[in-house]
C-alpha cells in the first residue's frame, strides 16, 4: 500500500533570499527597508523579502505540489557567487572619458556563467513584481471570459510562475552579453521590482530582452539579449560614479512597489515610488539605460588593431523618441 502524500507545510517563501541579505547588513548587524510613505523598518536579514506559500500549489489533497526546491541551488551558491565577484577587475576610467575606454572585458568561464544564469533567473522568476504581472493578466482574462471579479489566489500564480525559472534561465546560460556594474562612490539600492523587459510567461522569451539587477549595495548585474552583439567578450566591467548609480537607483524606484533595500545610504523617495505600486516605463523604453545597455551589449576587441571599439549598432535606443528620465511612465501595475 502506497503512503499518502505529506500535505504541503506552511512556509516563509524568499523572493528575497536570505543569502543575499546577509549581504545587505549595516554594521550593526540590521537590513533596512523604507516604505512608499517613507517609513524604515529594520530588523536582521531574512526578516523581508518573504512571502508565505508563494510556491505551493494547493490543488487539493494528492494533487498539491510546489516548486519551492528550485531555488535551493542559487540561494545556496550566493556566498560564492559574491566572492567570485570581487575578483572581477574594472577599469579606473573616469566617466568623463568616452565609455569604450571605460568598459573592460572579463573572462566568463562556463561555470560561472550557468551560475550567473541560475541566481539571475532565480531572482526574476519570483520576483513580486512578476507574481504582479501574472496577478494582473488573469484577472484580465477573468474579465475577458466574464468570469466574476474575485481575488487571483496563490496557487493560480504559481501555476503561472512555476515554470519561469527555467524559461529565464535556459536563454541566458547560452546566449546575450552579461555586464558587472561597480559602484564605488554611491551605494546601490534593490526593491521588490526592477528594471526589465522579460515577461511573465514560459514561452514568449526572445531577443530584445534586456534586465539590470542590483544584487549588493556595491554591484548591479545587467544582462542584455539584442538581436545581434558579438560574441566575445561574453562578461563586461564597468565602474559607475555618483550620478550613474543615482540614476540606476531611479530605475529601481520606478518599478519596485513597497520595498525599497538600502545599507547605509537611505534614498530620496521619488514620487513615482512615493504613489505606492508597480509601475513602468512606456514599452519598457528609457533613454539613458538603453543607451548604457547599447554600448555595454556591442563591445568588443574587433577595432583597428584589436584594439576596444563599440559597435554602431543601438538595438536598444534606436526607437526610442526622446523621452525623458522620468517622463513617460506606463500605468500602475
Amino acid at each position: 500500500m502506497n503512503n499518502p502524500k505529506k500535505p504541503l507545510k506552511t512556509e516563509l517563501h524568499h523572493w528575497w533570499p536570505r543569502t543575499l541579505a546577509d549581504h545587505w547588513v549595516a554594521p550593526d548587524q540590521m537590513v533596512s527597508v523604507i516604505a512608499p510613505n517613507g517609513k524604515i523598518k529594520r530588523a536582521p536579514a531574512g526578516q523581508f523579502g518573504a512571502i508565505t506559500n508563494a510556491h505551493h500549489m494547493k490543488m487539493g489533497g494528492p494533487w498539491d505540489s510546489t516548486f519551492e526546491p528550485i531555488f535551493n541551488q542559487p540561494d545556496g551558491e550566493i556566498g560564492n557567487f559574491v566572492d567570485w565577484l570581487s575578483t572581477l577587475e574594472a577599469s579606473i576610467t573616469g566617466s568623463d572619458r568616452p565609455m569604450v575606454e571605460r568598459i573592460l572585458a572579463q573572462p566568463l568561464p562556463e561555470d560561472r556563467r550557468l551560475q550567473l544564469a541560475r541566481i539571475t533567473a532565480s531572482l526574476l522568476a519570483r520576483s513580486p513584481r512578476i507574481r504582479h504581472v501574472i496577478r494582473r493578466t488573469t484577472s484580465a482574462y477573468q474579465a475577458n471570459f466574464g468570469v466574476p471579479a474575485t481575488k487571483v489566489d496563490k496557487t493560480l500564480i504559481a501555476l503561472n510562475q512555476q515554470h519561469l525559472y527555467d524559461a529565464y534561465r535556459a536563454p541566458m546560460e547560452t546566449s546575450g552579453r552579461w555586464a558587472i556594474l561597480f559602484g564605488d562612490s554611491r551605494e546601490f539600492i534593490a526593491g521588490d521590482g526592477f528594471f526589465h523587459n522579460f515577461p511573465a510567461s514560459a514561452n514568449a522569451v526572445h531577443s530584445g530582452r534586456k534586465l539590470i539587477l542590483p544584487i549588493l549595495p556595491t554591484i548591479t548585474i545587467a544582462y542584455m539579449l539584442p538581436m545581434s552583439h558579438p560574441s566575445e567578450p561574453s562578461l563586461v566591467t564597468l565602474r559607475v560614479d555618483s550620478d550613474e548609480t543615482g540614476r540606476l537607483n531611479e530605475l529601481v524606484q520606478v518599478y519596485a512597489s513597497k520595498f525599497l533595500f538600502f545599507r547605509t545610504e537611505q534614498p530620496d523617495l521619488l514620487p513615482v515610488y512615493a504613489a505606492d505600486g508597480h509601475r513602468e516605463f512606456r514599452y519598457h523604453r528609457h533613454d539613458w539605460a538603453d543607451m548604457l545597455l547599447d554600448d555595454l551589449s556591442q563591445y568588443n576587441n574587433w577595432g583597428e588593431g584589436g584594439s576596444p571599439a563599440i559597435a554602431r549598432r543601438r538595438q536598444f535606443s534606436r526607437w526610442l523618441d526622446g523621452d525623458g528620465l522620468l517622463d513617460r511612465l506606463g500605468g500602475d501595475w
